[in-house]
């Protein structure tokens, strides 16, 4: 659920490090930079240029911010010709727009994936197709993944990290019900039955929904894309609500029926996602939608059992997509020709590296693994298939987690379409869409069409004002 507002660690989904694991990966890289090059996006710059750029950690995580600011000093060194001024501002859609047409916004801008969209519609980014191609690593980029940002061709934005939606879920209660641990449910049908299985048999609910605090209309967009629908569409020059349709009713109706004829769900539907991972962890739930990376909060947070967690890929309502959300770099349309050059160069050493580097993804899980982080967690493949292979057999000697257990995801995703957050408005979109997830879940009979109506005409008010 990506945020309109983005900062440097993740919890819902806990797609970007959580703190601690951040610190490490920060340590890695400002030990390994001195011994890189920093010529990844090109050699020496032309001339002097200087660059401002998000991305900082807030003062709040002192650790983190320190060990980011060595490495700008690491950069800096590498490149003598590119002074840059870090910035801890956190990307807020509704600031940021003034911000960008005024000319007043940070070269390098951090982004969640849900901007990418408007912000090259509104030409408020720069192509940087050809300082990109520059990179070693661009040749390497997932399709799916470059796709989400770019246009016509070209690229504005270098995505960093991605997560994608799954299935978490209890490996100790699929056993107990019956069910098999290494097959998780594939579809929401299978899903409906393992969950009523496990209610069944061991009276846990089987299944959990998030519904507040915008989570509820997260979920319901990404169940949505698995039954072939979307959140919004495009419409003339603008964008409007497209939910009211067979997919969104479709997986309302589900849930209901789980909730209210099963009764798989339990009593409790006013729930976030740190509410679910501390269930799931305590075995007081079945199965909840989740990306991998709420591994690190389950272990770390709520003290759960790895080997009792399991991860499947996002069961499936006819349409073979999910959910993708992630951290993109931009770069502002006022930069000058050398500043671009010098941004990229920047966001590749800066946040690239960790997912190709595999020297530096060594260092970063040994000192993960030696501070009792989890490592081994299942990560979108920004850079193909291939490069991620290789990163991962540099950090096997310090993984530290049961692998085989997140098998049905890694192959299971393989196989997915992804498809990004609603590209205008989304918080918007996702605080109307809470309201009608718990009126399914907490009032039986609640009229499905009628609560999509009244959804829908507060987000085409949303859409029309951030547009």
């Amino acid at each position: 659920m990506t945020d309109s507002k983005i900062d440097s660690t993740t919890f819902r989904p806990i797609s970007r490090r959580g703190v601690l694991g951040m610190a490490a990966g920060a340590v890695a890289a400002a030990t390994l930079a001195a011994c890189s090059s920093g010529k990844s996006a090109g050699g020496k710059s032309d001339g002097p240029v200087t660059i401002t750029a998000m991305g900082m950690p807030p003062t709040t995580n002192a650790a983190a911010r320190r060990l980011y600011q060595d490495q700008v000093q690491q950069f800096q060194a590498a490149h003598p010709d590119i002074k840059v001024t870090a910035s801890d501002e956190q990307w807020d859609a509704r600031t940021f727009a003034a911000r960008l047409a005024g000319g007043t916004a940070s070269t390098v801008l951090q982004v969640p994936m849900t901007e990418p969209a408007g912000l090259i519609a509104r030409r408020q980014v720069a192509d940087i197709t050809a300082e990109a191609k520059t990179l070693s690593v661009f040749s390497q980029y997932d399709h799916r993944i470059l796709d989400m940002t770019s246009h016509d061709g070209k690229v504005y934005g270098l995505t960093s990290s991605a997560y994608s939606l799954g299935l978490a879920y209890n490996r100790e209660l699929f056993t107990k019900a019956g069910l098999d641990p290494d097959q998780p449910p594939t579809t929401w049908d299978e899903l409906r039955t393992a969950a009523k299985a496990i209610t069944d048999k061991t009276g846990v609910p089987g299944y959990g929904e998030m519904t507040v605090k915008n989570t509820g209309g997260w979920h319901l967009t990404a169940e949505t894309y698995t039954r072939g629908g979307v959140m919004e569409k495009e419409s003339g020059s603008a964008y409007v609500p497209a939910f009211i349709d067979t997919p969104t009713r479709d997986q309302l109706k589900l849930l209901a029926a789980m909730r209210w004829d099963d009764k798989s769900m339990g009593t409790n539907q006013l729930r976030n996602q740190e509410d679910l991972v501390k269930d799931l962890a305590a075995g007081n739930v079945g199965m909840i939608i989740a990306a991998p990376d709420l591994i690190s909060h389950y272990v770390m947070n709520y003290k759960g059992d790895p080997a009792k967690l399991g991860i499947g890929a996002m069961p499936q309502g006819g349409a073979n997509a999910t959910l993708l959300g992630g951290t993109v770099w931009m770069v502002s349309t006022k930069a000058s020709a050398a500043q671009r050059a010098a941004a990229v160069k920047f966001i590749d050493f800066i946040s690239l590296r960790p997912g190709y580097d595999e020297t530096l993804a060594a260092a970063s899980a040994k000192s993960s693994a030696a501070d009792k982080i989890p490592v081994g967690i299942p990560k979108v493949p920004v850079f193909g298939r291939a490069v991620y292979d290789k990163i991962q057999a540099a950090i096997k000697p310090y993984v530290n987690l049961p692998l085989e257990n997140y098998a049905p995801y890694i192959t299971g995703d393989a196989k997915l379409n992804y498809q990004a957050e609603p590209p205008v408005a989304a918080q918007d979109l996702y605080a109307a869409l809470d309201n009608v997830v718990q009126a399914v879940l907490t009032k039986q009979g609640t009229d499905v069409d009628a609560a999509l109506s009244d959804a829908e005409a507060k987000v085409a008010a949303a859409i029309k004002r951030a547009q």
